[in-house]
């Protein structure tokens, strides 16, 4: 089933007897070519339990893209009610005009009513970028049910250089159309023009820490908590321990920096969030973190309920000041600008999958929703279990030779 284009409506010839050629984008739309050449627009729709045709005009009357906005008008208009009219004529379509809202309208409501209440802060603040800068523009004054499927691919594939903002101002759409049909803004049996549509990949940023950048960045940390405060170098003590957090539990750095001491069971070395990215959850940590939290609590003197709290202690760390600090760490370490805080979660799971840990295991680690998530490391995996092959490769290899315990070691280290 093509897509019915105004290039293809001048390309399609007439046959002995008629045909018809049914739009894959818009469905329903359809183009009947007649034995004598002409060829006539109609809207396909159910009518009774039956697929009845109604008449838009003829390809030389009406403008392709005119011809298509009657289509569409027709079709949401039958999906509205359970009574369509049948065998209307051009006029007739004119005069009954899609009464789906506007997407400027709807968007209000969308807003007011799904964003600001049920999703949270930062990323409700994507999701009204995302219509402010991208989806505004471009359907804005256009009703929710005219908006076809090649609408959108092309809108997608406008932004070739910004496959992120793309799929996100997608995903955001998606939603709206979602809740239009959720609230009867549009008929259940709407097709979401959304679906189906391939949005590019964002390149993914694969970045994880070495055994030698690590202790580079720990050099720097220790400078920096040795240096008094108001000196230049000098680095608040709860933000160099936040970093040491990230570092040690893979956390997000959202949920490291908002932590309070009554979400911390030292115990049971755990935390309890309530409120993560994936909604309530608790997270082990090791001996190492809670010998951390021991001392983090040692400076910090019970003076705030914050674990890492900020410099007049009536608030805990913030996202702004730490990414300071961490760029002026890396520098001082000799790291390239690709290795952002993230960067340590991304170590910490790369970690894991080299010492052994099963992906799902890590994902449980990391608090992923879904196992697709942590898929995403499989290649980390992949060199693991190569190094793993390599090492027994030899190791029979050293038997096969008669070469002894010590002789293998000479061996290795010749190598290296």
């Amino acid at each position: 089933m093509p897509v019915i284009t105004e290039r293809l409506v001048s390309r399609l010839q007439p046959r002995k007897k008629k045909y018809e050629i049914s739009c894959s984008s818009l469905r329903g739309f359809m183009l009947r070519v007649l034995p004598s050449g002409k060829k006539v627009y109609f809207a396909r729709v159910r009518h009774g339990g039956k697929d009845t045709r109604q008449r838009i005009g003829l390809a030389s009357e009406i403008p392709f893209d005119e011809a298509r906005r009657l289509a569409g008008d027709l079709l949401a208009r039958a999906m509205a009610t359970s009574r369509p009219r049948v065998g209307a004529s051009h006029r007739a379509s004119v005069e009954a005009p899609d009464t789906s809202p506007y997407v400027r309208d709807f968007t209000r409501r969308f807003v007011d009513g799904h964003v600001r209440i049920a999703i949270k802060p930062a990323t409700a603040r994507r999701y009204e970028l995302a219509l402010k800068n991208h989806i505004l523009p471009r359907f804005g004054s256009v009703r929710l049910a005219a908006i076809t499927r090649e609408d959108v691919e092309t809108w997608v594939g406008s932004y070739t250089d910004k496959p992120q903002a793309a799929r996100c101002a997608w995903q955001v759409l998606s939603c709206l159309f979602g809740k239009a049909i959720q609230w009867d803004a549009l008929p259940a049996n709407h097709l979401i023009p959304t679906r189906g549509v391939r949005t590019k990949q964002p390149k993914v940023r694969d970045r994880f820490l070495t055994a030698d950048e690590r202790a580079r960045i720990e050099v720097v940390i220790q400078q920096g908590l040795d240096t008094p405060r108001n000196q230049p170098g000098g680095l608040h003590w709860a933000i160099a321990y936040a970093i040491r957090t990230l570092a040690l539990t893979g956390m997000r750095s959202s949920e490291v920096y908002s932590l309070s001491w009554e979400r911390v069971d030292m115990a049971r070395r755990s935390f309890r969030l309530p409120d993560s990215k994936t909604g309530q959850k608790v997270v082990s940590f090791s001996e190492e973190v809670r010998e951390l939290l021991i001392e983090v609590a040692r400076l910090g003197d019970g003076r705030s309920k914050w674990v890492f709290p900020s410099w007049d202690g009536s608030g805990h760390v913030a996202r702004a000041s730490v990414g300071k600090a961490w760029r002026r760490i890396r520098t001082k370490a000799g790291l390239g600008s690709d290795v952002v805080v993230h960067t340590l979660r991304h170590s910490f799971a790369s970690d894991a999958i080299m010492g052994g840990v099963p992906l799902a295991v890590v994902g449980k680690m990391l608090g992923h929703r879904r196992p697709s998530t942590t898929a995403r490391y499989a290649h980390v995996s992949d060199t693991a279990v190569e190094e793993a092959l390599q090492k027994t490769s030899e190791r029979i290899v050293d038997a096969q030779q008669g070469r002894s315990e010590e002789q293998r070691k000479l061996r290795k280290r010749r190598k290296k």
